[in-house]
């Protein structure tokens, strides 16, 4: 009840004031009558006659709707045909995407109006949004039948022209962690929640439809793809249009404060569901996005998944559009999106691309993507093809080919590099280099030529920040004067010391058009932070920021290439880097911070030589030292196997550009090397393990574990698996940003992205984010927050030990501390009490959510720090909390509470010390009829408050999961522990005796005093629930109770009579209706008055019995 009023009631309410058509059918109950919710079957999940009346009203000629009602009926069996084909969920929920959107057309012979043969008919009317059905509907039961439940009922079914496009899962605050417990559900009803046996828990058909579900608590409220479990589900966090946002996003309303103060949760108000609501499932909203903002993609091998934008991206386009419509030239149209790294700048382009095309005064504008690095040119091609206009022919191979491919007027979709805008007599620059040094000569440049004058072209300009200078980048406006040049970046030129910054460079009107920064994407979980562990080796060249500030002054008017062929050829700096002992130690040093704090949580690492030679070097001495440490390994008296196993399943891969015909022979093996294991597609896959029946494993290939680079990959490469970054190499401003970024990329049970620094960058650090224009000291400390050194971690860690510590030392437990850190003395007694105290303190829901953020936060630290010396006097104490999460979680049977997301290292600590204990996390508490359910609470000792409470919270549960197939007997039984509790209030032992009673009596269920002479244990559930339902409290006669015998002893025969047939539930209406029928007609006909009057109510609730109790009916 409280779910739906403080969560699914207020939900349905804004979507009221959206214009949404809401059917609420209450919370009471199990909805018993399909066409309450628009069905005439609980087995549909479609609504058949929403969705014929609505295509028949959108397709219209000249006012006039053309489509027959065969035509019609057809449409609607060819549109639900994917239930019946042999698909997976994926492959048919983009089936049916495609149908909708028009990329698999829908037509029908003939239009009996016109006369045109093989019509278009359209299923959503895109153009004219308001003309389409909105309807929501909650408590959406649907029959499941063959499960090992009978249906699932979803909280809300949000539906567009009778498709369900939505489900929404609504949970009050009575879990720890409610919003992934909804995910859960979510993810029970799509079947798409890991079962080790593969049984079938939901209904995948309900979710053929879905663009995306929704989970929700009301205070926050979040949005995830069939494809996402619950690191995926992210906030929507704004409202665009500007014309839609009519309430406050930073504030919340006080109705909603009154609503949502005591949830002890305190969430951004940003979160909350509202925001959500009106800026994602407002009508016109929520067809843009199905149109334009959702695509499916293959994010490695076989693996596709379905991506629907984030908020900043549908609301980047939306502005890029708006100014192209609004301004009045080139320039002023153009402008810079800043969206830092992570955040899907390419797929911004995809959705902005796709919008284009479909605004009649927009679509015939030709788009040009621009990129500066082949490797970039290829990821964004793959990419592009998402646009589903994209054309391998339409990428400008070579500046012989600008004019010819870009000077027309075709409005179509090209991929340039900016390189193709630079003079031909660049093109032997190492010539004109050795030129210049040895010679002094400067070569001279002829003008570059005008490709395209037109107004109506648009380029999409990736990495703005490193092509906006220079004479590529003044070649590309001279090459397209009048176009309008949308350039992003997530490292723009900010600084006065830049000649000119970003945002000026692209934008007329001297404004971002979008800004995303990194602290939103962080909040947003989009990406990650960035953990710094300084490593710099104690071999350092004597004065070496001198020697490397006076080659920056000498050479500072060169490009980045040009400096690196003058250090080469005439430095000793890189011959420093390049040094085999150096290299090995480093080498050492970071295969063992990768085997103990990275590998065992399943992720990978780059490592960045100065040099190519430098990255050749490293594969071969990372190999040695692995090998090294597999000997270390084997030699201990107990040694790892497992950790030993991953060791040796490990491979290198480096990814470096050849030299010349002359390069040394190791540089060539290694990139031959990375060409056959396929290193780079190989290192994005998760580690698989899995062997063979010989004990092969089946896809070793998968062990890349390491790639190591000079210059490619730091830019554009987006391999969530990666998370530590080892760098040997001197970068700077944005190029730093922009390599350390390839290891925030979002994964499960991936916290942080590590940079592990072996060149001393950290120095450059502050200037690299002061490119981002935070100009007081203010500005840097919040940016530092996002790139923090490991070793200030450490009072990180100590805070959250601390604030763990407080939490129960604020609530009285005074000695908590003693208790974590395992220093009460002898005194086990008195220890083991103090643990029930913080066990009992957890019946509070806000107690119990600051608990487990509070825990996992200080897990979270501990994994970052788990093998320094500063970390070890926080074992004890970790493995404590664990212990009390486990017992609350057991206590309160909350399965929220979990240790699953605790990474590997932590997870494994605390289950070895829990299972010394006898308690294992991993398996469900300890039902309350189980054999084994007294010996574990003997395990309470002498401690009766708790023995009852532990008792108590198995009762409850106990009638929770039962009481729908008794109702009269559980709540009986609820009523007796009620009565309990209070009789003897505060009296533990009496009340643990009388519980024990109640646990006896629970166990023989419908015998002894729960027995009614003449009914048998068939009769007596039905007997009892209509004495229940017609008399409450009311005194029943001696004549009225042998009537009603007689009475349930003829329903019941009737029922067993009835069902007893293959699929009854399932597959047989008209039964269920004359079934129902004949119910209805014995219960009117009985001469017991308080009975005979609920006829109607009570046949429906006695049919819903029968079906929950099918199986002992047809024993």
């Amino acid at each position: 009840m409280a779910e739906y009023k403080n969560v699914e009631k207020p939900f349905l309410e804004k979507l009221r004031d959206l214009n949404w058509r809401i059917i609420d059918q209450g919370s009471f109950g199990i909805p018993q009558d399909p066409a309450k919710s628009l069905r005439a079957s609980f087995k549909e999940v479609t609504l058949k006659q929403e969705f014929i009346k609505a295509v028949k009203k959108i397709n219209i000629v000249d006012g006039v709707a053309w489509l027959t009602d065969k035509q019609l009926e057809d449409l609607y069996k060819e549109t639900i045909a994917t239930e019946k084909a042999n698909l997976s969920l994926l492959e048919a929920n983009k089936q049916v995407f495609e149908k909708l959107i028009g990329v698999t057309k829908t037509t029908v012979a003939k239009n009996e109006v016109t006369g045109e043969e093989n019509p278009l008919v359209k299923l959503i009317d895109f153009k004219d949004w308001d003309s389409n059905e909105f309807v929501a509907i909650n408590q959406f039961r649907i029959v499941t039948p063959g499960g090992p439940r009978e249906g699932i009922i979803p909280d809300i079914v949000l539906f567009v022209n009778g498709l369900p496009f939505s489900v929404v899962e609504c949970k009050d605050v009575d879990v720890a962690d409610p919003i992934s417990s909804a995910v859960d559900q979510i993810m029970r009803y799509a079947n798409t929640r890991e079962d080790d046996f593969g049984i079938k828990e939901g209904e995948e058909r309900l979710f053929y439809y879905n663009l995306f579900s929704i989970a929700t608590h009301g205070e926050e409220a979040r949005v995830g793809s069939i494809s996402g479990d619950f690191e995926y589900y992210l906030n929507w966090k704004d409202i665009f249009p500007e014309v839609y946002k009519n309430v406050d996003v930073l504030n919340y309303a006080a109705e909603e404060t009154a609503r949502y103060q005591n949830n002890g949760l305190h969430n951004d108000p940003r979160v909350r569901q509202e925001i959500l609501i009106k800026g994602i499932l407002n009508k016109e909203i929520l067809l843009d996005i199905l149109q334009h903002f959702t695509l499916f993609m293959e994010i490695k091998e076989g693996t596709e998944i379905k991506v629907v934008c984030r908020y900043q991206q549908y609301r980047a386009v939306g502005k890029i559009l708006d100014r192209m419509r609004t301004q009045t030239s080139g320039k002023t149209r153009s402008g810079v999106v800043w969206h830092t790294q992570g955040s899907g700048k390419s797929l911004t382009m995809v959705f902005f691309v796709r919008k284009l095309r479909s605004q009649g005064d927009l679509k015939d504008y030709k788009v040009i993507m621009m990129v500066d690095r082949k490797d970039l040119e290829k990821q964004l091609s793959a990419t592009a093809r998402l646009t589903n206009e994209f054309k391998e022919a339409n990428i400008v191979g070579s500046r012989k080919e600008l004019v010819p491919k870009l000077s027309g007027n075709a409005s179509n979709l090209n991929m340039v590099m900016v390189h193709k805008f630079v003079q031909e007599e660049l093109k032997h620059s190492k010539a004109l280099m050795k030129a210049f040094v040895e010679e002094g000569k400067v070569p001279e440049f002829k003008p570059f030529d005008v490709v395209n004058t037109s107004d109506r072209i648009v380029i999409l300009i990736d990495e703005a920040h490193r092509t906006q200078g220079g004479d590529m980048g003044d070649n590309l406006f001279t090459a397209f004067p009048q176009a309008t040049k949308i350039a992003f970046t997530g490292t723009p030129l900010l600084t006065d010391r830049h000649k000119q910054k970003t945002h000026e460079r692209f934008g007329g009107t001297g404004e971002f058009i979008d800004t995303y920064k990194i602290r939103e994407a962080v909040d947003d979980r989009a990406t990650l932070d960035i953990i710094y562990i300084g490593k710099t080796t104690n071999d350092k060249i004597k004065d070496k920021e001198a020697f490397d500030a006076e080659f920056e002054d000498v050479f500072k008017k060169q490009s980045k290439e040009e400096k690196e062929y003058i250090q080469k050829n005439y430095g000793t700096m890189q011959a420093y880097l390049e040094n085999m002992d150096r290299l090995r130690k480093i080498a050492k040093n970071l295969v063992k911070h990768y085997v103990d704090d990275i590998l065992p949580n399943g992720f990978k690492a780059m490592v960045v030589g100065s040099s190519i030679v430098a990255a050749a070097r490293y594969q071969f001495l990372i190999d040695e030292a692995l090998k090294e440490r597999v000997v270390l390994e084997k030699g201990k008296e107990k040694p790892d196997v497992d950790l030993i196993k991953k060791i040796e399943f490990i491979k290198i891969g480096t990814v470096v550009t050849k030299q010349d015909n002359n390069e040394q022979a190791y540089i060539s093996a290694v990139r031959k090397n990375a060409r056959e294991i396929k290193a780079v597609d190989n290192f994005k896959k998760d580690f698989d393990y899995s062997t063979d029946e010989a004990g092969n494993y089946v896809k070793p290939e998968t062990g890349v574990a390491f790639l190591c680079v000079c210059d490619k990959l730091l830019t554009g490469f987006d391999a969530p698996i990666a998370q530590v970054m080892y760098l040997d190499k001197s970068i700077r401003e944005h190029d730093l940003l922009q390599a350390i970024a390839r290891v925030n990329r979002t994964k499960k049970d991936k916290s942080h992205g590590i940079l592990v620094d072996y060149y001393g960058v950290s120095n450059h650090l502050k200037d690299a984010l002061n490119i981002w224009g935070a100009e007081d000291e203010e500005d840097i400390k919040e940016l530092l927050e996002y790139f923090r050194d490991i070793n200030k971690e450490i009072p990180v860690l100590e805070a959250r030990y601390n604030r763990m510590l407080q939490l129960f030392t604020d609530k009285g437990i005074t000695e908590f501390k003693k208790f974590a850190e395992q220093r009460m003395g002898d005194n086990k007694d008195a220890e083991f009490q103090l643990a029930e105290d913080c066990i009992e303190l957890a019946a509070s829901i806000p107690f119990r959510a600051q608990f487990d953020t509070y825990i996992k936060a200080f897990f979270d630290s501990l994994d970052l720090l788990f093998n320094s010396e500063a970390a070890r006097k926080y074992y004890i104490p970790a493995k404590r909390f664990g212990y009390l999460l486990v017992r609350i979680k057991n206590r309160y049977k909350d399965t929220s509470m979990d240790l699953k997301w605790a990474k590997p290292k932590v997870r494994k600590m605390i289950d070895d010390h829990l299972e010394t204990l006898g308690i294992d996390s991993r398996v469900a508490p300890i039902s309350l009829l189980s054999k084994n359910f007294a010996k574990e609470v003997d395990k309470l000792g002498k401690n009766s408050k708790s023995k009852a409470s532990e008792m108590e919270h198995a009762i409850r549960r106990h009638i929770k999961v039962n009481i729908n197939k008794d109702p009269a007997l559980y709540k009986r039984f609820m009523k007796r522990m009620e009565e309990i509790i209070e009789r003897y209030q505060g009296n533990w032992d009496a009340i643990v005796e009388e519980f024990e009673k109640v646990r006896d009596d629970l166990a023989k269920g419908r015998q002894g005093e729960n027995e009614e002479e003449g009914l048998d244990e068939q009769e007596l559930p039905f007997y009892d629930f209509i004495i229940f339902s017609a008399f409450k409290d009311e005194e029943i006669t001696e004549e009225e109770k042998e009537a009603l015998k007689a009475l349930t002893i003829e329903l019941v025969n009737l029922l067993q009579d009835a069902i007893n047939k293959p699929n009854f539930w399932g597959g047989r209406a008209a039964e269920i209706r004359k079934l129902q029928g004949e119910v209805e007609d014995l219960i009117s006909f009985t001469n017991v008055d308080n009975v005979s009057k609920l006829h109607a109510k009570l046949s429906v609730e006695i049919m819903n019995l029968a079906k929950r109790r099918h199986q002992e009916l047809t024993k």
